[in-house]
């Protein structure tokens, strides 16, 4: 008995041995494909965003009517809403990002040029200080500040409970910066 042992344990060990002389003679399969490659995330730069609050609403339908005013506000699912200040360095950008659910945002100074990456000629979109725009949620994009001057936005973020407000994506190829 005691020599089966002794066997089997010199027979792992030379098993081992050889699928440790083979490894640096042959790749994986997922290695060796070239078309797999790490996605190119940009990282943002001279844009600094400080959160004023963050709260959950839960699931909500909201409707106002007056004075001939009429909105409608809806989310079936559970919902924070967070509001975040954004100052941005001229020549500061977000990085190319996305949010899970829709951003409402207010341009307080100076301009702000939003990219989207579905878009194929990849055209400016010019926010001026005092304007709006809404990101919808899953659509990746990049905002720049792209004058001479601070920018400053507030953007307001309806996402999905506890989940992230922003998640990096990767750099479209009909964009060239």
């Amino acid at each position: 008995m005691i020599r089966e042992r002794r066997f089997s344990l010199a027979a792992v060990a030379a098993i081992a041995i050889g699928a440790l002389a083979c490894r640096g003679t042959t790749t994986p399969r997922e290695l060796s494909d070239p078309g797999i490659t790490e996605p190119s995330f940009t990282a943002a730069v001279d844009f600094t965003p400080t959160v004023v609050g963050r709260g959950n609403l839960g699931t909500f339908h909201i409707q106002s009517k007056a004075a001939g005013y009429d909105v409608e506000l809806k989310s079936h699912d559970n919902t924070d809403i967070a509001v975040v200040n954004i100052d941005v360095k001229p020549g500061g950008h977000s990085g190319w990002h996305y949010h899970p659910g829709p951003v409402l945002v207010v341009v307080k100074t100076g301009t702000i040029t939003f990219y989207m990456g579905d878009d194929p000629r990849c055209s400016p979109q010019v926010h001026p200080a005092g304007t709006t725009f809404i990101e919808k949620g899953g659509m990746v994009g990049l905002a720049r500040n792209e004058g001479t001057v601070d920018a400053s936005v507030v953007a307001t973020f309806f996402v999905p409970a506890g989940s992230p407000t922003r998640i990096d994506a990767a750099a479209p190829g009909n964009c060239a910066f």
